[in-house]
């Protein structure tokens, strides 16, 4: 849900800083930056072994010299494209822009309707897409359903600007549950969808959308989500970062592959106005530093609306063309793709290969992104706990919870983090993810390969004494 800002806290941010509400009011948050920056100046490299192997974010950084090397070999500053207010203004450069509708219409997103320049619009990012797109949509106070659990980005792009509120889809406590997998089942995304919608009427939240990021989510299932947005007139906002960060694993037999929104079948389900991707270069292009997004929507009147402000968020044409080249180099992109998922593979290889060798349990159905999510429940038991013997907890549903139960593992889950971050490796705890229950721990494997091992080393070094301080 939205943040909720004390009056008399607000009141005084007003008048002590001369600001507007809005502005006071983000004043009042915990912002990540300060404690990230002192953390990302002091990561672990061969030159700094004692730095910290930072495992909490999800970023890809396997293939960034490739990208560096291409980008190198062919940049050229021209003046009159580059240095101007260009041929298009900000909405993004021509030869960029028809370089995505090739890209949409092909490779894994196999557009079924041809994707047009006119359809895009380039941001800085893709968060700055899902953040115009939330600003398109929704007044202040009105909602966005999004399943649990979700990526952080969410909350900043639903409510920093456009002031709309997160409505959770919870899973866990429907009837028939059984599992994660359920997350990506047809029926049970329906139930978790309409009870959601229930409950935001019944708290007085008109909803307006529905946003996904499920890089595993079936064509079956994209199609009951959109059936249910067309049938309660609801935009569908489907972040598609990872669109090509798949890789083999293990069951990927038994997993869907990734399937864009864009070329699923609605079949009159759900009218086309409704339907937006973004997209970005930062996770499938491992360049999260260019600041390259960008949406896509079959409605002019969106399009028009994002277009009316974009300049707010103009993207230099030089990058723009960075990536221009990369999308038009077929020889390029089918090399890139395929290290890039065989690299993936390998690392993520490293991960499992570790969580089962000390008989960690894991979220084992996966075949694309960067994480995988890790069952740490036995660690957040003290002296005293909800958990059995030596073996995994038993839930720490946060519904099944009493609020003091609820407060203890929450902090548990916290010092947990905390003493690993103390050990030398970052994961990150499932709560900043609005997890239906306390213990899962996101943790990245597209890091160096020796930072890997030595996070993974780390990361045992702390389990243990944690272990033995339990035992103690």
């Amino acid at each position: 849900m939205a943040l909720s800002i004390p009056k008399q806290d607000l009141g005084g941010a007003i008048a002590r800083y001369g600001l507007s509400k809005r502005a006071a009011s983000n004043t009042l948050q915990d912002l990540p930056w300060d404690s990230l920056e002192k953390m990302l100046g002091n990561l672990w490299s061969l030159d700094n072994p004692n730095g910290l192997v930072f495992l909490g974010v999800a970023e890809n950084p396997l293939l960034q010299q490739e990208v560096a090397t291409y980008i190198n070999n062919r940049l050229t500053i021209n003046p009159a494209e580059h240095l101007g207010y260009g041929a298009a203004g900000p909405r993004g450069s021509p030869r960029l822009k028809q370089a995505l509708t090739a890209f949409f219409n092909s490779h894994q997103f196999r557009a079924r309707q041809p994707v047009l320049p006119t359809e895009l619009v380039v941001l800085p990012g893709a968060v700055a897409v899902l953040d115009a797109l939330v600003w398109s949509v929704c007044n202040e106070g009105e909602g966005i359903l999004v399943p649990q659990p979700f990526y952080t980005g969410f909350r900043p792009a639903a409510g920093e600007r456009a002031r709309g509120v997160l409505v959770p889809a919870s899973f866990r406590s429907l009837d028939g549950y059984r599992s994660l997998d359920d997350i990506f089942e047809p029926a049970m995304n329906k139930k978790a969808f309409e009870r959601a919608l229930r409950q935001a009427a019944y708290d007085g939240i008109k909803v307006r959308a529905v946003m996904l990021s499920k890089p595993g989510q079936p064509a079956e299932t994209l199609r009951e989500i959109a059936s249910f947005c067309g049938r309660n007139n609801l935009h569908l906002i489907c972040d598609e970062v990872f669109a090509k960060s798949g890789y083999d694993s293990p069951r990927g037999s038994e997993i869907a592959p990734f399937t864009s929104i864009l070329a699923v079948d609605w079949g009159g389900c759900i009218d086309p106005h409704l339907v937006h991707v973004a997209y970005g270069m930062g996770k499938d292009f491992c360049a999260t530093g260019l600041r390259l997004g960008v949406l896509h929507s079959r409605n002019p009147g969106l399009v028009k609306a994002v277009t009316s402000v974009c300049v707010f968020g103009w993207v230099p044409y030089v990058t723009q063309e960075m990536w221009a080249d990369m999308l038009l180099d077929e020889t390029f992109l089918t090399g890139f793709f395929a290290k890039n998922r065989a690299v993936l593979a390998e690392h993520c290889a490293i991960l499992t290969s570790f969580l089962e060798q000390h008989e960690i349990p894991y979220y084992a159905n996966v075949n694309a992104g960067v994480f995988i999510w890790v069952d740490l429940r036995r660690y957040l038991r003290g002296g005293n706990s909800l958990a059995g013997g030596g073996g995994a907890a038993t839930s720490l549903s946060i519904g099944a919870l009493s609020p003091s139960e609820l407060t203890m593992y929450r902090d548990r889950e916290a010092a947990l983090a905390k003493r690993c971050m103390q050990h030398g490796v970052g994961i990150s705890p499932g709560s900043g993810f609005s997890t239906e229950e306390l213990g899962w721990f996101r943790i990245g494997f597209a890091v160096e390969r020796q930072a890997l091992q030595t996070g993974l080393q780390r990361l045992w070094g702390c389990l243990e004494a944690t272990r033995r301080a339990d035992a103690s």
